[in-house]
């Protein structure tokens, strides 16, 4: 009896474990892409208005029609959702989705002597081939000084993914700071500066920089830390307005040092 009992758990288990890794391991990117796909990345607000609203699989935008390009993109991360890692694309289109008069071409860019700048990364957004296609959109580009984007914001970048693994789940909202009256190279405004904002949903705490658009060495990458809150005075938007009041103290308060750790 005992022997027969053995043979029908084993041949069970056995059972279990081939429909597993047939039908289960082998389609779990698939699973993975369809919940990652679904997150609100605009969980806890939009931190300005903006004339069109763009929830994408991997972040959601807000763009502008004064100054051709979002004026936030905000994204949602975990380690779990920037480890997928599929090939990355690589070929920017227009947003056919914007307005014509003020829609952006990748071609505008030729010759104008700034990068086409990631707000959401192409390397973090890469849970899937759709998903990181649509970082490539150019309402999703901005101009960036190569030595800034190559160095120091490519650098923050990564320290982002990097979080993930240490500090868990994170929000994080970028973008453009433009100036009064900016430069304008074949249509395209110049941002001045961009920002960058983090709040890490399991401890609380955030942290915001703003590097000017110029060349900044990623070794200098701390000197341009500051308080979301100091954020918010230089940029006046309002961060994580859905963490309610407790969102006050966590914006103001920044211990390096913990981000640092």
């Amino acid at each position: 009896m005992e022997l027969i009992l053995f043979v029908i758990l084993t041949t069970i288990s056995m059972t279990i474990y081939y429909i597993f890794r047939k039908y289960i391991w082998t389609r779990r990117h698939g699973t993975y892409t369809w919940w990652f796909a679904r997150t609100n990345h605009r969980l806890l607000g939009e931190p300005c208005k903006s004339d069109i609203v763009f929830d994408r699989q991997g972040y959601s935008l807000g763009f502008s029609k004064k100054w051709k390009s979002a004026l936030w993109v905000s994204y949602i991360i975990t380690k779990w959702s920037i480890s997928v890692d599929v090939n990355r694309g690589g070929s920017f289109y227009a947003d056919t989705n914007v307005p014509k008069d003020c829609r952006i071409k990748s071609d505008d860019y030729a010759g104008i002597g700034y990068d086409r700048g990631h707000l959401a990364p192409s390397a973090t957004v890469d849970f899937s081939h759709a998903s990181n296609n649509e970082t490539f959109i150019m309402s999703n580009i901005v101009p960036q000084h190569p030595a800034l984007n190559r160095q120091a914001w490519g650098s923050l970048e990564d320290t982002v993914r990097k979080w993930t693994f240490s500090k868990g789940k994170l929000a994080v909202v970028t973008g453009p700071i433009y100036g009064k009256r900016p430069r304008r190279v074949n249509g395209i405004p110049i941002p001045k500066a961009f920002y960058k904002v983090i709040y890490a949903f399991n401890h609380d705490k955030s942290i915001g920089f703003i590097l000017p658009n110029r060349a900044i060495n990623s070794a200098k990458l701390w000197r341009y830390a500051m308080s979301v809150k100091n954020v918010e005075k230089a940029t006046t938007y309002k961060f994580f307005n859905k963490l309610g009041r407790k969102g006050q103290s966590v914006k103001a308060n920044l211990n390096t040092s913990w981000w640092k750790s």
